[in-house]
Order: C-alpha cells, then sequence, then structure tokens
C-alpha cells in the first residue's frame, strides 16, 4: 500500500450543549435530585473525524455523565442518516463529569433537553467531514504525578474504604489500594493549512466542582482544561477519557496532590500537556479499521432478598443528609445508601446484560472501547499487552453500564463493588475481548 493511499485525514467540529433551561445534574445515582441554577462553565460536544479515504471514524468528547442506551441509538442512527458513516465507527465518550444534566431523569426538562443534545450531537458530525485535511501522527506521553490517586483505601480496621459515606469514621487512612495509573497520552494530528487537533487522553474523576449540595452545571476539570491548553497550544482539543472508575484527582491522604483545587489540577494538567506535546514523535499513519462484537455479562442478583431493607433505606434517606442516612443503611447490613440502592436496581434487571465493545485504529495508534466505568487495572494491561506504539483504553464510550471492579478489589471489597452489577470475574472476561478487539484491528 502506498503512502498516498494510507495518508489519513482528520477533521474538527464542536458545538455548545449547555441547557438553557433548568434540568436536574447526574453524577450520584438516581438517589439525589439537584436542579442546576447556575452555569460555572459551560459544557460541549467535540467531533473528530479521521478517515484514510475509504473508511471514517468518529471520535466525540463530551461533557456529559454518561450516555443512556436510547441516546446513544438515536445519535447513531442520525449521524449514519446525516453522514452514511456506520454506526460502530462512532465513538461517543463522555468525560463523566459530575454536574451535567442527568439525562436518565423522568422530569419534562430532560426528555426536552435530551432531544436538544441529541440534534446538537448529530449536527456536528457532518461538519466535522467536511473539516477533514491532509494529517500527519504524532505522538507524546508523560506520567504526571500527584494528580492520580486511587480512591480505594486500606483502613486502620483492615477493610477498604471508599467514597461511600462513613466508610472513615472511626478509621485511619493506612495507604491507597493501589498505585493510580497516572499516564497522560496524546495523538497530535498535524494538519498543514488548518489548526492541528490534539486527541488527549487521561484517566480522570471530573466531580472536584460537582457535588450534592451544588446546583451549578461545570464541565469541571476537564473543561478548565480544556480552555487552559487550546489558548496555550493554538490547536484543536480533544478529551479521550479512559479507565478512571476507581480513580480521583484527589487524594484523601493529607498532604498527597492538590487536594479538591480544580484551578491547581487543571494548570497542572496544561503543563504536562506542554511537556508532552515539547518531545511528540511521528508515527507511521495506516488504514483506518473498525471492530466490534456484542459483550454478555452476568447480573448478580446474590441480594435480591434484601430489597425490602433496601427500600428501607431510601426512604429513611429522603430529606437527610448521606451521613445521616449511613448508620441506617448499616444496621441493615448495606455498606451505604449507594449500597442498597443498587440492589434495587439489579433485581429488576435480567440475568445477564449484553452491549457492544470494539476498538478502533489508524495507523499504529488504537482506541479500544467499552460502555463501562472502568478501573484502571484495565487500561494498565491494554496498555501493556496490545502491540500499538499508542493505546487508548477508553471507558465511558458508547454508553453507561456501571462499575467493572477487578478480582483484587472484589476480594478486599467495599466501594465499587458493593455497587457493582455484575459478580467478580466479569471484568477480567471484559479485558480479554478487549484485547481480542484491539488485536483485530491490527
Amino acid at each position: 500500500m502506498t503512502q498516498k493511499e494510507t495518508q489519513l485525514k482528520a477533521g474538527y467540529a464542536k458545538t455548545d450543549i449547555t441547557p438553557t433551561i433548568p434540568v436536574p445534574l447526574g453524577g450520584y445515582g438516581n438517589t439525589h435530585l439537584r436542579i442546576h441554577e447556575t452555569v460555572e462553565t459551560p459544557i460541549c460536544a467535540v467531533c473528530v473525524a479521521i478517515s484514510d479515504g475509504d473508511n471514517t471514524i468518529l471520535i466525540y468528547h463530551l461533557d456529559l455523565v454518561g450516555l443512556p442506551e436510547a441516546v446513544v441509538t438515536a445519535c447513531k442512527k442520525g449521524i449514519f442518516e446525516a453522514t452514511g458513516i456506520p454506526e460502530d465507527n462512532v465513538l461517543l465518550n463522555v468525560t463523566h463529569t459530575h454536574a451535567a444534566p442527568d439525562l436518565t431523569s423522568e422530569l419534562e426538562s430532560i426528555r426536552e433537553y435530551t432531544v436538544q443534545l441529541q440534534n446538537a450531537i448529530i449536527s456536528i458530525a457532518p461538519l466535522a467531514v467536511a473539516d477533514l485535511e491532509d494529517a500527519d501522527l504524532q505522538i507524546g506521553s508523560k506520567k504526571l504525578e500527584n494528580l492520580n490517586f486511587v480512591r480505594r483505601y486500606l483502613l486502620s480496621d483492615g477493610s477498604y474504604g471508599g467514597d461511600n459515606f462513613g466508610d472513615f469514621e472511626n478509621n485511619t487512612i493506612l495507604a491507597h489500594e493501589t498505585e493510580a495509573d497516572n499516564l497522560m497520552q496524546v495523538v497530535r494530528l498535524v494538519r498543514q493549512q488548518k489548526k492541528d487537533i490534539l486527541l488527549v487522553n487521561w484517566q480522570g474523576h471530573p466531580h472536584l466542582m460537582g457535588g450534592f449540595k451544588k446546583t451549578a452545571l461545570t464541565a469541571d476539570i476537564i473543561g478548565k482544561f480544556r480552555a487552559k491548553a487550546e489558548k496555550a497550544h493554538d490547536a484543536f482539543f480533544s478529551f479521550c477519557q479512559g479507565c478512571g472508575g476507581n480513580i480521583n484527582s484527589h487524594s484523601r491522604i493529607p498532604g498527597e496532590g492538590y487536594f479538591k483545587n480544580p484551578e491547581a489540577i487543571s494548570d497542572a494538567l496544561e503543563a504536562g500537556l506542554t511537556q508532552i506535546l515539547g518531545a511528540m514523535r511521528p508515527v507511521k499513519s495506516g488504514p483506518v479499521k473498525v471492530s466490534t462484537e456484542i459483550f454478555c455479562a452476568p447480573i448478580n442478583h446474590a441480594l435480591d432478598s434484601r430489597v425490602d431493607d433496601a427500600q428501607k433505606v431510601l426512604d429513611y434517606w429522603k430529606g437527610k443528609t448521606g451521613k445521616e442516612a449511613s448508620p441506617f443503611a448499616r444496621s441493615l447490613g448495606f455498606n451505604s445508601v449507594y449500597h442498597a440502592n443498587a440492589v434495587i436496581i439489579r433485581s429488576k434487571m435480567a440475568d445477564s446484560l449484553s452491549y457492544r465493545i470494539g476498538a478502533v485504529s489508524f495507523g499504529d495508534v488504537c482506541i479500544v472501547w467499552a460502555p463501562n466505568e472502568l478501573f484502571d487495572a484495565t487500561g494498565l494491561f491494554l496498555k501493556s499487552v496490545l502491540p500499538y506504539e499508542m493505546t487508548f483504553a477508553c471507558g465511558y464510550t458508547n454508553g453507561s453500564y456501571g462499575y467493572m471492579p477487578t478480582m483484587r478489589a472484589f476480594h478486599h471489597g467495599g466501594y465499587g463493588c458493593d455497587t457493582c452489577r455484575y459478580p467478580a470475574g466479569t471484568t477480567e472476561d471484559l479485558m480479554q475481548a478487549l484485547y481480542r478487539q484491539g488485536l483485530a484491528v491490527r
């Protein structure tokens, strides 16, 4: 295949998706209603098109907490009708900001907003395709210290606690469960006549500017990072959220990192990006390849008999704070109000859940993706074993199908495991499926 035949083209488009009406904010399950009153930072949708002339993929960056299946289906259908690009070639990746519209809400305002959102997402696909121009590939990466921390901790009583209310009561934090994946990776699509496009992969958990009592809509640290990066580098920016289900960008261990300081964290992210861009190297372009498969995950129904007690916990929580409700939840055998809520949700599900996972590649760059909140061990595994110059391992893509803790995490128990829909071992099966997908597009 000649260089001309494998010359890549890249295009970019962006639109604002900030709601113009008050809507409920998501990020903390379906147990806490927050109606947005102000906008701290706008939220946006970005579409990057990459094409080899025969095959085109669309990689979206969306400032949202998650995407219900119905929204994914409607967007992909509309994108195909607008561009002819197959649905499997579209990656809808959310940043997972915890102060964006809750698309699972049944309030009328969300129904109205969802229609506007879908139209906005669809509208920028043909614009990105129209912007296609010859592009060369450059890559770079760097480990960023003190910006990522595993949010599961070994406690003084021998248990493992996390972000559940009350986990740290009467306990001393001894250590993080593991070290976090702190690698930032960058693909630069270098265009001669138009601005370059930066694809930035990192695994954060943007909920520093949100919170249970906060009603401001925000793109959180990723939004701040994007604004600073575009200003500093005169390039278009698109974020590819990685495997951050067990990660926070702050630590509960005193003296570690920038505790809940989004300005300092976004400054540090931009400083890291600047260092990476100063040491980029070219990699070969090549054909665009796409592969997907259906992954079937079993559902954990072990606690279905506890639904009545779980409902008592949620009823007790109404009108109270999480800290007030946690002792009551524990008195009935649940780790938290979220644990009780998860038991109710799982009891209404079938014995298994099937959804699509996949991979795309362009030249020596691969993106493997799944619609789950993956723990960082999944990303570390895939980046270490797949035979590419650079591999992005992306959760939060084309759907929202819940936490995927590792066997190690399940052995320790606690946060992320008690609320997981799936039994231990499911993540390891998913890792192997994603590995197969990565090889399929080699």
